[in-house]
């Protein structure tokens, strides 16, 4: 096994057996701070991590062609310019394709709370960050100290990203940790945005679940299709968000792209799986978990100029602490307890693919249809 840490690394690129290579690349953001990125790549995804952003996910390409979100790198902050108290300062330094949320209650915000929670303005620690490759795998792992809303952080945890040598997938792998001396809530999850320039001309998302069974928040007006993404050029205002729960989906390990994802043996019967295509149905990005980690799922839709078709697997619903504790969704995390979380992203421009992945997905979501159907007319 070869390891490299992070804090000996300088600028430079490195290249594992010809397989991968790790760029690190320093800059300063437009408060003067130190941004740290780690480019990655196999030959066939790029992806970078923000080493101040909590490990997040900056950009993602495949093949050349940019799957995530075109937004200015001008925008990305560290946290240590950013004060959470202030009016929306959870969309501060707002830039990556896979931003983390929570470990603390996360969802409508009040006076101490941000609605994402301090989850992605969480450093890691520089110490603590290291590259291994062994058996044609590359894994980056990292340590994060939780920021948290006071003087003391109560949570911890270790952030491990996984690229296999020609893989068209990357795993993100997460392992929480309560410091405190109390149960503790539990509440993560991630802010995806995967409408990169493939998404231009429009698309739609495609979920495990039917549109009827998915709840539009926050008195927003609706629209005739609550899965369409729409052209780049229509602004769509104000903000819609929807949140449902996913249904189980089976059979991504039969699609030779994704059979050796891991986690689809370890938990067969409990996985989902939601993506977004293009108008054509050539190019998907997908998103993959098992149930166990993230049960629920928030869309947010907007566009204001720059287009936002998120996908936000999360623990429980982004509601009200009170109201999660009447819906019996809060999770909770006992003093020195470890708890895991998995996740998957996933790319193709091969239509056969796509259009296996599409039925799949979309099957789950028509026999979900089906039973509350048929449960209806037992009544």
């Amino acid at each position: 096994m070869e390891r490299i840490e992070f804090k000996n690394i300088k600028d430079e690129t490195l290249r594992f057996n010809d397989d991968f290579t790790v760029e690190k690349e320093s800059l300063k953001d437009p408060n003067g701070y130190e941004i740290n990125l780690l480019k990655v790549s196999n030959g066939i995804l790029d992806f970078s991590i923000i080493v101040e952003r909590a490990m997040d996910i900056g950009e993602i390409f495949y093949k050349g062609h940019k799957m995530s979100w075109d937004r200015d790198i001008k925008r990305l902050l560290n946290p240590d310019g950013v004060d959470l108290k202030e009016d929306g300062a959870w969309e501060k330094g707002f830039y990556q394709a896979v931003a983390s949320l929570g470990p603390e209650v996360f969802g409508t915000p009040d006076e101490i709370r941000t609605p994402h929670g301090t989850g992605a303005f969480s450093k890691a620690d520089p110490e603590r960050v290291y590259i291994t490759y062994e058996n044609n795998e590359l894994t980056i792992a990292g340590f994060v100290p939780i920021k948290g809303y006071g003087a003391t952080p109560q949570y911890e945890k270790w952030v491990y990203i996984i690229l296999k040598k020609d893989s068209c997938f990357f795993e993100r792998k997460e392992a929480y940790k309560n410091l405190s001396d109390e149960i503790l809530p539990l509440d993560t999850g991630y802010h995806v945005q995967l409408n990169g320039s493939f998404m231009n001309e429009g698309g739609r998302y495609v979920l495990p679940v039917s549109s009827d069974r998915m709840l539009l928040r926050d008195s927003a007006p609706t629209e005739i299709s609550p899965k369409a993404i729409y052209p780049e050029k229509l602004e769509f205002m104000p903000i819609r968000c929807y949140q449902y729960v996913p249904e189980k989906v089976y059979g991504i390990e039969e699609i030779p792209s994704f059979s050796d994802c891991e986690f689809l043996y370890k938990e067969p019967d409990n996985i989902t799986a939601e993506m977004v295509v293009n108008r054509q149905n050539t190019k998907m990005a997908l998103v993959l978990r098992p149930l166990s980690s993230f049960g629920r799922t928030l869309l947010a839709k907007r566009n204001d100029g720059e287009a936002m078709y998120a996908i936000e697997p999360c623990r429980t619903r982004p509601n009200s602490i009170r109201q999660k504790a009447i819906d019996g969704e809060l999770k909770y995390i006992e003093p020195g307890e470890i708890v895991e979380s998995e996740i998957v992203f996933g790319f193709s421009d091969d239509k056969e693919t796509v259009d296996r992945l599409v039925s799949k997905i979309e099957s789950a979501a028509s026999y979900e249809k089906e039973i509350a159907e048929a449960r209806r007319k037992e009544k």
